[in-house]
Protein backbone atom coordinates (compact mmCIF):
# COMPACT_ATOMS: atom_id res chain seq x y z
CA UNK A 1 0.00 0.00 0.00
CA UNK A 2 3.17 2.14 0.60
CA UNK A 3 4.49 1.51 -2.68
CA UNK A 4 0.82 2.60 -4.08
CA UNK A 5 0.73 5.75 -2.20
CA UNK A 6 3.90 6.45 -3.50
CA UNK A 7 3.43 5.92 -7.09
CA UNK A 8 0.60 8.19 -7.11
CA UNK A 9 2.17 10.73 -5.35
CA UNK A 10 4.56 10.59 -7.94
CA UNK A 11 2.89 10.89 -10.93
CA UNK A 12 0.79 13.08 -9.57
CA UNK A 13 3.89 15.30 -9.25
CA UNK A 14 4.99 14.07 -12.90
CA UNK A 15 1.44 15.34 -14.49
CA UNK A 16 1.89 18.84 -12.54
CA UNK A 17 5.29 19.31 -14.17
CA UNK A 18 4.28 18.70 -17.24
CA UNK A 19 1.17 21.12 -16.98
CA UNK A 20 3.68 24.11 -15.84
CA UNK A 21 5.35 23.20 -19.38
CA UNK A 22 2.69 24.42 -20.61
CA UNK A 23 2.84 27.79 -18.76
CA UNK A 24 6.66 29.11 -20.16
CA UNK A 25 6.46 31.80 -22.16
CA UNK A 26 7.74 31.35 -25.58
CA UNK A 27 11.48 32.47 -25.62
CA UNK A 28 11.88 34.50 -28.62
CA UNK A 29 9.75 37.93 -29.07
CA UNK A 30 6.36 38.08 -30.65
CA UNK A 31 8.32 39.70 -33.69
CA UNK A 32 10.56 37.24 -34.53
CA UNK A 33 7.52 34.99 -35.46
CA UNK A 34 7.27 37.05 -38.76
CA UNK A 35 10.53 35.59 -40.18
CA UNK A 36 9.73 32.21 -39.41
CA UNK A 37 9.20 30.82 -43.63
CA UNK A 38 5.90 31.62 -45.13
CA UNK A 39 3.54 28.86 -46.59
CA UNK A 40 3.37 28.44 -50.26
CA UNK A 41 0.00 26.78 -50.32
CA UNK A 42 0.51 25.62 -54.31
CA UNK A 43 3.07 23.45 -52.57
CA UNK A 44 2.05 19.93 -51.08
CA UNK A 45 4.64 20.47 -48.39
CA UNK A 46 2.48 22.99 -46.78
CA UNK A 47 -0.52 20.82 -46.48
CA UNK A 48 -0.52 18.37 -44.15
CA UNK A 49 -4.02 16.46 -46.09
CA UNK A 50 -4.56 16.35 -50.02
CA UNK A 51 -6.81 13.97 -51.78
CA UNK A 52 -4.02 13.36 -54.23
CA UNK A 53 -1.68 12.19 -52.14
CA UNK A 54 -0.68 9.67 -49.45
CA UNK A 55 -1.24 10.89 -45.76
CA UNK A 56 -2.96 10.05 -42.20
CA UNK A 57 -6.15 11.63 -43.15
CA UNK A 58 -6.70 8.78 -45.98
CA UNK A 59 -6.85 5.65 -42.81
CA UNK A 60 -9.16 4.59 -40.73
CA UNK A 61 -9.56 2.52 -37.31
CA UNK A 62 -8.49 -1.10 -38.01
CA UNK A 63 -10.87 -3.92 -37.74
CA UNK A 64 -13.36 -1.15 -38.31
CA UNK A 65 -15.38 -1.97 -41.69
CA UNK A 66 -15.08 2.08 -42.57
CA UNK A 67 -14.12 2.85 -46.18
CA UNK A 68 -11.82 5.77 -47.40
CA UNK A 69 -13.43 6.95 -50.40
CA UNK A 70 -12.07 10.36 -51.52
CA UNK A 71 -11.34 9.60 -55.89
CA UNK A 72 -14.94 9.20 -56.33
CA UNK A 73 -16.26 11.82 -53.28
CA UNK A 74 -18.34 14.52 -54.33
CA UNK A 75 -17.58 16.76 -51.92
CA UNK A 76 -14.67 18.38 -49.70
CA UNK A 77 -13.73 19.13 -46.26
CA UNK A 78 -11.17 21.99 -45.23
CA UNK A 79 -10.02 21.16 -42.15
CA UNK A 80 -7.72 23.09 -39.33
CA UNK A 81 -6.07 21.22 -36.96
CA UNK A 82 -5.76 21.67 -33.53
CA UNK A 83 -2.83 23.20 -31.77
CA UNK A 84 0.45 21.42 -31.35
CA UNK A 85 2.88 23.56 -30.91
CA UNK A 86 2.73 22.74 -26.96
CA UNK A 87 5.87 22.32 -24.63
CA UNK A 88 8.35 25.15 -24.54
CA UNK A 89 8.02 27.30 -27.37
CA UNK A 90 10.68 28.75 -29.49
CA UNK A 91 8.59 31.20 -30.95
CA UNK A 92 4.83 32.41 -30.48
CA UNK A 93 4.36 30.78 -33.94
CA UNK A 94 4.85 27.18 -35.72
CA UNK A 95 7.89 26.58 -37.80
CA UNK A 96 6.70 24.79 -40.97
CA UNK A 97 10.03 23.45 -40.98
CA UNK A 98 9.79 21.57 -38.01
CA UNK A 99 9.81 18.40 -38.64
CA UNK A 100 8.92 17.01 -35.26
CA UNK A 101 6.05 19.64 -35.18
CA UNK A 102 4.89 18.64 -38.17
CA UNK A 103 5.31 14.69 -37.63
CA UNK A 104 2.81 15.64 -34.26
CA UNK A 105 0.16 17.28 -35.83
CA UNK A 106 -0.10 14.77 -38.87
CA UNK A 107 0.24 11.55 -35.85
CA UNK A 108 -2.57 12.88 -33.92
CA UNK A 109 -5.36 15.47 -35.03
CA UNK A 110 -4.84 14.57 -38.79
CA UNK A 111 -5.32 10.63 -38.34
CA UNK A 112 -7.59 10.96 -35.83
CA UNK A 113 -10.16 14.15 -36.54
CA UNK A 114 -9.67 14.89 -40.41
CA UNK A 115 -9.62 10.82 -41.39
CA UNK A 116 -13.22 10.75 -40.31
CA UNK A 117 -14.36 12.88 -43.50
CA UNK A 118 -12.74 10.50 -46.33
CA UNK A 119 -15.47 9.04 -46.82
CA UNK A 120 -17.99 11.80 -47.93
CA UNK A 121 -15.13 13.84 -48.97
CA UNK A 122 -11.54 14.90 -50.52
CA UNK A 123 -9.93 16.26 -47.36
CA UNK A 124 -7.89 19.34 -47.18
CA UNK A 125 -6.03 20.39 -44.36
CA UNK A 126 -3.52 23.11 -44.37
CA UNK A 127 -0.27 23.54 -42.45
CA UNK A 128 -0.06 27.08 -40.58
CA UNK A 129 2.06 29.00 -38.53
CA UNK A 130 0.01 27.98 -35.60
CA UNK A 131 0.02 29.70 -32.17
CA UNK A 132 1.84 28.41 -29.30
CA UNK A 133 -0.22 26.28 -26.40
CA UNK A 134 1.10 29.26 -24.17
CA UNK A 135 -1.54 32.24 -25.58
CA UNK A 136 -4.44 29.98 -24.06
CA UNK A 137 -3.53 30.12 -20.77
CA UNK A 138 -2.89 33.93 -19.92
CA UNK A 139 -4.11 36.81 -21.47
CA UNK A 140 -0.99 38.70 -23.15
CA UNK A 141 -0.87 41.23 -26.38
CA UNK A 142 1.54 38.86 -28.02
CA UNK A 143 -0.87 36.12 -27.70
CA UNK A 144 -3.57 38.06 -29.55
CA UNK A 145 -0.94 38.99 -32.24
CA UNK A 146 -0.12 35.44 -32.67
CA UNK A 147 -3.39 34.04 -33.32
CA UNK A 148 -3.63 36.95 -36.06
CA UNK A 149 -0.93 35.68 -37.45
CA UNK A 150 -2.02 32.02 -37.44
CA UNK A 151 -5.50 33.15 -38.88
CA UNK A 152 -3.78 35.26 -41.95
CA UNK A 153 -2.33 31.55 -43.20
CA UNK A 154 -5.41 30.06 -42.88
CA UNK A 155 -7.45 32.96 -44.57
CA UNK A 156 -4.60 32.19 -47.06
CA UNK A 157 -5.05 28.43 -47.26
CA UNK A 158 -8.56 28.70 -47.58
CA UNK A 159 -8.31 30.91 -50.72
CA UNK A 160 -6.28 29.26 -52.40
CA UNK A 161 -8.16 26.17 -51.96
CA UNK A 162 -11.26 28.08 -53.30
CA UNK A 163 -9.57 29.35 -56.00
CA UNK A 164 -7.80 26.60 -57.25
CA UNK A 165 -9.52 23.14 -56.58
CA UNK A 166 -12.94 23.93 -54.98
CA UNK A 167 -14.60 25.10 -58.33
CA UNK A 168 -18.09 25.06 -57.02
CA UNK A 169 -17.87 21.72 -54.99
CA UNK A 170 -20.14 21.25 -52.05
CA UNK A 171 -17.29 21.54 -49.09
CA UNK A 172 -17.74 21.31 -44.84
CA UNK A 173 -15.40 23.18 -42.69
CA UNK A 174 -13.92 20.98 -39.79
CA UNK A 175 -11.72 22.58 -36.68
CA UNK A 176 -10.21 21.68 -33.32
CA UNK A 177 -9.48 23.88 -30.70
CA UNK A 178 -7.30 25.98 -31.99
CA UNK A 179 -8.52 25.37 -35.25
CA UNK A 180 -11.71 26.07 -34.54
CA UNK A 181 -11.18 29.83 -33.08
CA UNK A 182 -9.84 30.44 -36.78
CA UNK A 183 -12.92 28.71 -38.38
CA UNK A 184 -15.51 30.88 -36.50
CA UNK A 185 -13.10 34.12 -37.76
CA UNK A 186 -13.24 32.42 -41.07
CA UNK A 187 -16.93 31.57 -41.28
CA UNK A 188 -17.54 35.01 -40.01
CA UNK A 189 -15.38 37.16 -42.20
CA UNK A 190 -15.02 35.03 -45.53
CA UNK A 191 -17.46 32.31 -46.04
CA UNK A 192 -20.57 34.60 -44.89
CA UNK A 193 -20.22 37.26 -46.63
CA UNK A 194 -19.71 35.62 -49.99
CA UNK A 195 -22.48 34.10 -51.52
CA UNK A 196 -20.80 31.89 -54.05
CA UNK A 197 -18.74 30.16 -50.74
CA UNK A 198 -21.67 30.51 -48.62
CA UNK A 199 -24.16 28.73 -50.48
CA UNK A 200 -21.63 25.41 -51.66
CA UNK A 201 -21.12 25.43 -48.06
CA UNK A 202 -22.44 22.02 -46.13
CA UNK A 203 -21.96 22.41 -42.72
CA UNK A 204 -19.48 23.66 -39.93
CA UNK A 205 -17.71 21.24 -37.75
CA UNK A 206 -16.33 23.76 -35.40
CA UNK A 207 -15.44 22.08 -32.26
CA UNK A 208 -13.43 22.19 -29.15
CA UNK A 209 -13.37 26.47 -28.82
CA UNK A 210 -16.51 27.97 -27.40
CA UNK A 211 -18.16 30.79 -29.74
CA UNK A 212 -21.71 32.27 -29.83
CA UNK A 213 -24.07 31.96 -32.94
CA UNK A 214 -23.54 35.49 -33.80
CA UNK A 215 -19.85 35.08 -33.99
CA UNK A 216 -20.17 33.21 -37.09
CA UNK A 217 -22.34 34.77 -39.07
CA UNK A 218 -24.51 31.17 -39.21
CA UNK A 219 -27.30 29.99 -38.06
CA UNK A 220 -26.58 26.90 -35.55
CA UNK A 221 -27.94 23.62 -36.84
CA UNK A 222 -31.10 22.05 -35.22
CA UNK A 223 -31.38 18.53 -36.81
CA UNK A 224 -29.50 15.98 -37.98
CA UNK A 225 -29.52 16.55 -41.93
CA UNK A 226 -29.76 20.43 -41.92
CA UNK A 227 -26.90 22.38 -44.01
CA UNK A 228 -25.99 25.82 -44.10
CA UNK A 229 -25.23 25.84 -40.34
CA UNK A 230 -22.82 25.64 -37.55
CA UNK A 231 -22.48 23.01 -34.68
CA UNK A 232 -19.82 22.61 -32.19
CA UNK A 233 -19.75 21.16 -28.74
CA UNK A 234 -16.81 21.27 -25.20
CA UNK A 235 -16.82 18.00 -23.39
CA UNK A 236 -16.77 17.85 -19.90
CA UNK A 237 -17.09 15.07 -17.28
CA UNK A 238 -20.66 15.06 -16.36
CA UNK A 239 -21.93 17.53 -13.49
CA UNK A 240 -18.58 20.20 -14.32
CA UNK A 241 -18.62 23.32 -14.72
CA UNK A 242 -16.45 24.82 -17.39
CA UNK A 243 -13.51 26.87 -17.02
CA UNK A 244 -11.69 30.06 -18.04
CA UNK A 245 -12.43 29.66 -22.42
CA UNK A 246 -16.34 28.74 -21.31
CA UNK A 247 -16.71 31.55 -18.57
CA UNK A 248 -16.90 34.87 -20.70
CA UNK A 249 -19.99 32.85 -22.35
CA UNK A 250 -22.30 30.51 -20.07
CA UNK A 251 -24.98 29.86 -21.72
CA UNK A 252 -24.86 31.82 -25.17
CA UNK A 253 -21.87 29.08 -25.94
CA UNK A 254 -22.81 27.27 -28.62
CA UNK A 255 -23.60 23.39 -27.77
CA UNK A 256 -24.68 21.17 -30.31
CA UNK A 257 -25.43 17.43 -29.36
CA UNK A 258 -23.01 14.88 -31.27
CA UNK A 259 -25.75 12.38 -30.77
CA UNK A 260 -28.57 13.81 -31.63
CA UNK A 261 -27.47 16.58 -33.38
CA UNK A 262 -30.06 18.63 -31.81
CA UNK A 263 -29.83 22.06 -30.24
CA UNK A 264 -31.26 21.24 -27.10
CA UNK A 265 -30.58 19.82 -23.71
CA UNK A 266 -32.00 16.34 -24.08
CA UNK A 267 -30.07 13.58 -22.99
CA UNK A 268 -28.88 10.84 -25.87
CA UNK A 269 -28.13 7.77 -23.92
CA UNK A 270 -23.83 5.84 -25.48
CA UNK A 271 -26.16 3.49 -26.97
CA UNK A 272 -26.45 5.71 -29.80
CA UNK A 273 -22.67 6.26 -29.85
CA UNK A 274 -21.66 4.70 -33.30
CA UNK A 275 -17.73 4.43 -32.26
CA UNK A 276 -14.63 6.15 -30.73
CA UNK A 277 -11.64 5.83 -31.21
CA UNK A 278 -8.80 6.35 -28.69
CA UNK A 279 -5.57 8.54 -29.67
CA UNK A 280 -3.73 4.71 -31.03
CA UNK A 281 -6.59 4.99 -33.54
CA UNK A 282 -6.07 0.96 -33.38
CA UNK A 283 -9.82 0.12 -32.88
CA UNK A 284 -13.68 1.64 -33.19
CA UNK A 285 -15.72 1.34 -30.14
CA UNK A 286 -19.51 1.80 -30.09
CA UNK A 287 -21.45 2.40 -26.76
CA UNK A 288 -18.65 4.35 -25.08
CA UNK A 289 -20.03 8.20 -24.80
CA UNK A 290 -23.66 9.16 -23.65
CA UNK A 291 -24.09 13.18 -24.45
CA UNK A 292 -26.76 16.07 -22.83
CA UNK A 293 -25.82 19.69 -23.34
CA UNK A 294 -26.03 22.06 -20.04
CA UNK A 295 -25.76 25.53 -20.04
CA UNK A 296 -23.24 25.84 -23.17
CA UNK A 297 -21.44 23.00 -22.23
CA UNK A 298 -21.91 19.00 -23.69
CA UNK A 299 -21.73 16.56 -20.50
CA UNK A 300 -20.59 12.92 -20.92
CA UNK A 301 -20.62 10.19 -18.05
CA UNK A 302 -16.88 9.50 -17.87
CA UNK A 303 -16.35 7.50 -20.92
CA UNK A 304 -14.34 3.72 -20.32
CA UNK A 305 -11.65 4.13 -22.90
CA UNK A 306 -7.85 4.82 -22.67
CA UNK A 307 -5.66 7.74 -23.51
CA UNK A 308 -8.44 10.44 -23.55
CA UNK A 309 -7.09 12.45 -20.10
CA UNK A 310 -8.55 15.05 -18.52
CA UNK A 311 -6.94 18.67 -19.39
CA UNK A 312 -7.55 19.92 -15.32
CA UNK A 313 -9.31 19.54 -12.33
CA UNK A 314 -12.58 20.63 -13.86
CA UNK A 315 -13.06 17.65 -15.70
CA UNK A 316 -12.40 18.84 -19.12
CA UNK A 317 -12.86 16.38 -21.93
CA UNK A 318 -11.04 18.44 -24.56
CA UNK A 319 -8.88 15.82 -25.64
CA UNK A 320 -11.62 13.89 -26.51
CA UNK A 321 -14.13 16.09 -28.54
CA UNK A 322 -13.66 14.00 -31.62
CA UNK A 323 -12.74 11.27 -30.53
CA UNK A 324 -15.73 10.23 -28.15
CA UNK A 325 -18.08 10.62 -31.44
CA UNK A 326 -16.01 9.54 -34.46
CA UNK A 327 -18.15 7.18 -36.27
CA UNK A 328 -21.35 9.91 -35.66
CA UNK A 329 -19.41 12.84 -36.95
CA UNK A 330 -18.44 10.53 -39.94
CA UNK A 331 -21.88 9.06 -40.34
CA UNK A 332 -23.18 12.72 -39.79
CA UNK A 333 -21.40 13.99 -42.69
CA UNK A 334 -22.18 11.63 -45.17
CA UNK A 335 -26.07 12.25 -44.33
CA UNK A 336 -25.75 16.51 -44.32
CA UNK A 337 -23.91 16.15 -47.90
CA UNK A 338 -27.10 13.64 -49.54
CA UNK A 339 -29.37 16.30 -48.03
CA UNK A 340 -27.45 18.97 -49.09
CA UNK A 341 -27.05 17.41 -52.98
CA UNK A 342 -31.00 16.69 -53.02
CA UNK A 343 -31.67 20.42 -52.31
CA UNK A 344 -29.62 21.55 -55.55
Amino acid sequence: MKFLHTSIFISVIALFSFQCMFLIKPRKDFEESKNLISPDYSKSEFWAALPDKKDNADLVPENSGLKENQSLAEADTFYIHPTTLLLRPKYWNGDLKDESLNERTDKHPIKTQASAFNECCKVYAPRYRQAAFFVFTKDAPEGEAALDFAFQDVKASFLYYMKNWNKGRPYIIASHSQGTRHSVRLLKEVISTNPEYKKSLVVSYSIGFPFKQEETGLPVCSGPKETGCVVGWNSYIWGNSPGRLLDRYGKETVCVNPLSWKHDEEVSPKSENLGSVNRSFDQLLPGVADAKCNSGVLWIHEPEISRTPNLGKDGNLHTGDFHFFYANIRKNAKERLESFLKKK
